[in-house]
C-alpha cells in the first residue's frame, strides 16, 4: 500500500514538483551515506587507535623481555670478553716482559763486544805505535852511525889527501930543486967553456985583428967602450926589472903549479863530493820515502781510529736513544696497561651491576661441564700432545664461546621470525579491521568480544575462528620460543653437546 500511495503522490505531482521531491530524496540519501561513511571512518580510526595502543603496550613487554634476555647475553659476553682480555693482557706483558730482557741482553752483549773490540783495538794502537817507535829510533840509530862512519871516512881520506899532497910537493919541490941545480952546474960548465971558447977566438980574433986592423982598433976601443958604458948604463937601469920579472916569473910558476895541482884536488874533491852527494840524496831520498810512508801509515792509523772513535760515539749515541726508545716505551706500555686495568676494572663494577638484574634460567652455559677435557690425539707425537694440553685451560672457554654464538644466531633468526609474523598479524588485523567497517555491520570487532563457547559458521558450515590479537601472537611465540629450546636443549644433551676444536699449534 506505501509504495502505491506514492506512486499515486508521484503522479499526483506536476513535473517540477517530482523533480524536486526526487531531489530532496537523492540529498537524503547522500546525507544519509555521507554520515554513514563518518561513522565507519571514525569507528576505524577509534579502532584502530585502541589496537595500536594495544600493539605498543605488547611490543613494550616483549621489548622489555628481549632486553633483559639481551643483557643477560651481553654481561655473558662482556665476561668472556674480560677473560679474553685477561689472558692476552697476561700475554703481552709477558711477551713486553721478554722483548725488555731480550733488549737489556743484547745491550749487555753489544756492550761487552764494543768494550772487546775498543780494548783490542787499543791494544793493536800500542803495538803498533811501539813497532813504529822501535823502527824509528833503529833507523836514527843506523841514521847516525852512517853519518859517523862516513864522517871519519871523509876525515881520514882528507887527512890522506893531504899527506900525499904535502909528500907530492914535497917531491916536487926536490926534484926541482935537484934539477936547478943540476942545470945551473951544467949551465955553469957550458958557459965556462963557452966563454973560454970564446975568450980564445977573441983573443985569436983580436990577435988577427989588431995585425989587421991595427989602424982602427983605436977607434973599436973607443966605440967598443962606448958600447959597454951603454950596456953598463942599461944594465944598471934594467937589472932591477929584470930581477923583479924573473921573481915574478917564479912565483907565477909557483902559483901555476900550485894551481894545477889545486885544480887536480878540487877535481878529485869534486869527484868525491858528488859521488857522497849521491849517496846522501840516495839515503836521504829512502829514508825520506821511508818516513813518507811511516807518516802516511801513521795518518791512516790515526784516521781509523778516529773514525773507530767517531764510531764508537755514535753507538753509544744509538744505544742511548735505543735505552731512551725502551724507557719511553715501557712507561707507554705501563699507562697503557694502566688505562686497560681502569677499563677492566669499570667493566667488572658494571659486570656486578648487571649480575642484580640476571635471571638464572637465562644462564647460556648451564650446560657446560665444568671437568670438560678435550679427547686426545692419538696420530700426534708427544710434543704436540704436550703443546696440546698447555692449550686445555682453552677449551671450556672457546666451548662456551661457541655456544654463545650459536644461541645469538638462533636468537636472530626467532627474532627475524617474530618480526615477520608481527608484520602480518597488523595487515591481518587491518584488513579485517578495515572488512568489517565496510560492511556496516554494528558488532564489536572479534578482538574486542568476549570468547563463547558457541561456534560460529559460515554459509556452507564451516566454523569461524576469531583472529588472534598482539598479546596473544606474543604469548603464543614465547611459549613456542621455550618449547623449542627445551626440544634443542634435550637434542643437544643426546647428541653430547656442542664442542670446541682443541687448538693445535703447527
Amino acid at each position: 500500500m506505501p509504495k502505491k500511495s506514492k506512486v499515486n503522490k508521484l503522479s499526483r505531482m506536476s513535473e517540477e514538483e517530482r523533480a524536486r521531491y526526487l531531489q530532496h530524496r537523492a540529498d537524503l540519501e547522500e546525507e544519509a551515506r555521507r554520515r554513514k561513511r563518518e561513522l565507519i571512518a571514525r569507528f576505524i580510526k577509534n579502532k584502530l587507535d585502541k589496537e595500536e595502543s594495544y600493539s605498543k603496550m605488547n611490543t613494550a613487554k616483549i621489548n622489555q623481555e628481549w632486553r633483559y634476555i639481551l643483557r643477560k647475553i651481553k654481561c655473558k659476553q662482556m665476561a668472556s670478553d674480560i677473560q679474553g682480555m685477561i689472558i692476552s693482557f697476561n700475554f703481552l706483558v709477558e711477551r713486553k716482559d721478554r722483548q725488555i730482557l731480550s733488549l737489556t741482553r743484547a745491550l749487555e752483549d753489544s756492550d761487552e763486544q764494543h768494550r772487546r773490540a775498543f780494548q783490542t783495538h787499543t791494544e793493536n794502537l800500542n803495538y803498533f805505535l811501539r813497532i813504529g817507535a822501535q823502527r824509528l829510533d833503529k833507523l836514527h840509530t843506523e841514521y847516525d852511525r852512517q853519518k859517523d862512519l862516513l864522517l871519519e871516512n871523509w876525515e881520514g881520506e882528507e887527512l890522506d889527501i893531504t899527506d900525499n899532497q904535502d909528500r907530492a910537493e914535497m917531491k916536487l919541490t926536490l926534484i926541482t930543486y935537484i934539477q936547478d941545480r943540476d942545470f945551473r952546474a951544467y949551465k955553469k960548465k957550458r958557459e965556462i967553456a963557452m966563454l973560454t971558447a970564446k975568450n980564445d977566438e977573441r983573443l985569436e980574433h983580436e990577435e988577427q985583428m989588431r995585425n989587421l986592423c991595427r989602424p982602427k982598433q983605436l977607434e973599436i976601443e973607443l966605440y967598443f967602450n962606448k958600447l959597454r958604458d951603454t950596456y953598463d948604463s942599461y944594465e944598471e937601469h934594467h937589472n932591477p926589472m929584470m930581477g923583479h920579472y924573473r921573481a915574478l916569473r917564479e912565483k907565477d910558476d909557483f902559483y901555476q903549479r900550485d894551481i894545477a895541482r889545486n885544480e887536480r884536488l878540487i877535481e878529485q874533491a869534486t869527484d868525491i863530493l858528488m859521488n857522497l852527494q849521491k849517496e846522501w840524496m840516495r839515503t836521504t831520498k829512502s829514508l825520506s820515502n821511508k818516513m813518507n810512508r811511516m807518516t802516511n801509515r801513521k795518518e791512516d792509523l790515526a784516521k781509523k781510529y778516529w773514525q773507530m772513535k767517531k764510531e764508537s760515539k755514535l753507538m753509544s749515541c744509538r744505544d742511548n736513544d735505543m735505552l731512551t726508545v725502551l724507557v719511553n716505551c715501557s712507561q707507554d706500555t705501563i699507562k697503557r696497561l694502566e688505562e686497560v686495568n681502569s677499563k677492566v676494572n669499570k667493566i667488572t663494577q658494571m659486570n656486578q651491576i648487571c649480575s642484580k638484574y640476571e635471571n638464572s634460567r637465562l644462564d647460556v652455559l648451564e650446560d657446560c661441564p665444568e671437568d670438560w677435557i678435550p679427547l686426545n690425539f692419538e696420530h700426534l707425537n708427544e710434543e704436540m700432545i704436550n703443546e696440546c694440553k698447555e692449550y686445555m685451560k682453552m677449551d671450556k672457554f672457546l666451548n662456551k664461546v661457541n655456544r654463545v654464538k650459536v644461541q645469538t644466531m638462533c636468537l636472530k633468526a626467532e627474532k627475524a621470525k617474530l618480526a615477520k609474523e608481527n608484520i602480518q598479524l597488523k595487515q591481518y588485523i587491518k584488513k579485517y579491521l578495515t572488512e568489517l567497517a565496510l560492511k556496516g555491520g554494528k558488532d564489536r570487532p572479534a578482538s574486542m568480544k568476549y570468547t563463547s563457547n558457541i561456534q560460529k559458521t559460515d554459509e556452507n558450515g564451516r566454523t569461524l575462528y576469531r583472529p588472534v590479537t598482539c598479546i596473544e601472537g606474543a604469548l603464543s611465540n614465547a611459549v613456542m620460543y621455550e618449547k623449542r629450546m627445551k626440544l634443542q636443549e634435550q637434542r643437544d644433551k643426546e647428541l653430547g653437546g656442542i664442542h670446541a676444536y682443541p687448538r693445535v699449534c703447527w
